[in-house]
């Protein structure tokens, strides 16, 4: 989670350290959104014509189920 924090976020370590991680999984979730926002064909949402809203963050989902051992429903 440091290395996502710091890396991917851009936050100082200490501020990596110091984030509880449900605080950081809604950043991490905010990143996605933004990047799907502003280019959303350079990381795969499809635009299809249905007009659907894309589900959140699947990079977000997947991380937490790891770190948690959850499924999310």
């Amino acid at each position: 989670m440091f290395s996502v924090a710091v890396g991917w976020l851009g936050w100082s370590p200490d501020v990596a350290w110091n984030t509880p991680l449900p605080e950081l999984f809604l950043a991490m979730d905010a990143r996605v959104e933004w990047a799907r926002m502003t280019h959303p064909l350079a990381i795969g949402v499809k635009t299809g014509g249905k007009g659907e809203k894309p589900k959140p963050s699947a990079v977000a989902d997947k991380l937490r189920q790891a770190l948690t051992g959850r499924r999310a429903d």
